[in-house]
């Protein structure tokens, strides 16, 4: 993967106040590519903002209104509605709602998850989606996961990012439908910096990626794929996931490490090479900055979470 990526200006509708041009590219991408959760009373939002994760909503106790692209979508109470974020959003009601879900989802921990590949294809291509059943989570598990992914544990950490994996999963098999499908709006605001082809062809490479990572990628490689000029290519992937594709390709293959440390015992090198890192000293050094301890450790870690569940 070539290391140079196209330099882009800071943009107005990202809803972080932080001025991107100070942080350094691993800040940018743990910024942007956290697990985030708020459980907190909805208000209005003066414009729209866009962002490149996944953004899951459930109001507990009301229904909310969004605009998508000038189209109104009403999320009714204690229903699950879950949409790619770089599709610019406003919420415009909140109701009498007082208490709602929020979670951001890193776009690589989503496509990670084994989800029906319809919804993952409908979320990936700008569709919003919405459970058929209310009531599939509580807010009292929402704020226990809100506290355990900011715990100094290791193991209590994971044990939130995999339960909210399993709700997940649950309401992929529980029924869903789009209750707004990805459509080329009337109007077109001028200030709208993600254009409905820029989305189109981030999902293809998106897509492209989730397939290919451990494989020897390069930016040349995924942007023939969506048949694009390599530095636009760079250029609309990095406006509209807020981190570079190297970045992206490089959490896709930390996170398949984590899974096979988790759940095999390959050695560490034979995982790394699977996860398509071909370099032991890049892929230590690499897994350190993004997990925060070497493999070894995550791997004891996981196996007393195991041997304590």
């Amino acid at each position: 993967m070539h290391s140079s990526q196209a330099s882009l200006p800071p943009d107005p509708h990202m809803c972080s106040s932080t001025d991107k041009k100070t942080l350094s590219p691993l800040s940018l991408y743990s910024e942007y590519q956290r697990l985030d959760i708020e459980l907190r009373k909805p208000h209005s939002m003066g414009s729209c903002h866009w962002h490149g994760q996944v953004e899951v909503n459930v109001p507990f106790d009301g229904d909310v209104e969004y605009l998508f692209n000038n189209e109104a979508v009403q999320i009714k109470q204690g229903h699950i509605t879950l949409f790619w974020a770089c599709t610019p959003h406003q919420l415009t009601r909140p109701g009498d709602c007082s208490n709602m879900a929020i979670f951001n989802l890193p776009m690589h921990l989503f496509l990670s998850w084994p989800l029906d590949r319809q919804l993952i294809n409908h979320v990936t291509h700008g569709m919003v989606i919405k459970s058929l059943n209310a009531q599939q989570i509580s807010a009292f598990e929402v704020a226990r996961w809100q506290q355990e992914i900011n715990s100094p544990n290791e193991q209590i950490r994971q044990l939130a990012i995999d339960e909210i994996g399993l709700m997940l999963k649950r309401f992929s098999l529980s029924g869903w439908q789009p209750i707004l499908v990805n459509k080329t709006p009337r109007t077109q605001s001028s200030g709208n910096n993600v254009s409905r082809h820029a989305q189109f062809y981030v999902s293809q490479m998106l897509e492209f990626i989730g397939a290919n990572y451990d494989q020897a990628l390069t930016i040349e490689r995924v942007a023939g794929h969506a048949k694009l000029n390599p530095n636009y290519a760079m250029g609309i992937f990095q406006r509209v996931m807020q981190l570079t594709m190297k970045q992206y390709i490089t959490a896709m293959r930390v996170n398949h490490v984590r899974a096979l440390l988790s759940d095999t015992d390959k050695s560490i090198l034979d995982i790394a090479l699977t996860a398509g890192f071909h370099s032991s000293s890049s892929f230590y050094s690499t897994f350190n900055k993004y997990v925060g301890m070497s493999p070894q450790n995550y791997r004891k870690l996981s196996h007393l979470r195991s041997a304590s569940l």
